[in-house]
This record gives C-alpha cells, structure tokens and sequence, in this order.
C-alpha cells in the first residue's frame, strides 16, 4: 500500500486561513511560522492573538477593561520578541501594531537586549 502524499495545503483551526504550495515543490512538514499543537494548527497572526489571550486570562475577572487591553498588548509583544529576539525593535513593533518604546519596554521587562535595526541591514 502506498504512502499517503505529505500535505500540501493547511488550514488554520482559529482564523481558517489555508497555506498552500504548488504541485512539484517542495512543501515543509507545516507551514513556516505556523505550530502544530497535538494536530491543532495555528498560523502566526493567530499565535500572536493567542498569547495575548492568554496574558489577559491571567488577570482576575473583573479587571478594568484598559488593563485587559494593555495585558493584551505586553503578551503580544512578549510572544514576538521570544519568538524573533533578533528582530529589530520596529519589525516587532509593527508586527504587534504597537509602538517601538512599548516594545523597548518589553525587552528590558524580559531582559533581552535590544538589537540596533543598521545592524541587521534593515530600514529604518
């Protein structure tokens, strides 16, 4: 008996956005930046919105709706930066939609340097 054909298209349990490759490439295991917890797949922009889900989750129940807000944010940012430490403070920034000071902010809270954006070869 044949073995069954690798994926070639995944779709995202949460959002239902579909990644695709074309026939004769080759296709990854699952999609770049895409997890696969226990055949439950998620793309990035998803990830992203989970731990910032999580982070609020934290918080009691009757938490101020800015501070639900802001705890939203800062786990977001916290995901992005473990993610892409080496990722200059503005990719994250507008990865996150957020500002480059909050993303500052968040690296000094996690301890994790800051990386110069003209070192990496990006644009300002």
């Amino acid at each position: 008996m044949p073995e069954p054909a690798p994926a070639t298209a995944w779709t995202c349990e949460r959002c239902e956005v579909t990644a695709t490759w074309m026939p004769g490439v080759e296709a990854p295991p699952i999609p770049p930046n895409w997890s696969d917890e226990h055949g439950v797949l998620h793309c990035l922009g998803c990830r992203r919105e989970l731990a910032g889900e999580t982070g609020v989750a934290d918080l009691p129940e009757n938490a101020p709706a800015e501070d639900r807000r802001k705890q939203h944010t800062h786990s977001r940012i916290e995901f992005e930066i473990q993610l892409y430490p080496e990722r200059p403070d503005q990719q994250i920034a507008k990865a996150c939609r957020t500002s480059i000071v909050a993303v500052r902010r968040a690296r000094e809270r996690l301890g994790i340097p800051r990386v110069d954006a003209t070192a990496q070869g990006s644009r300002p």
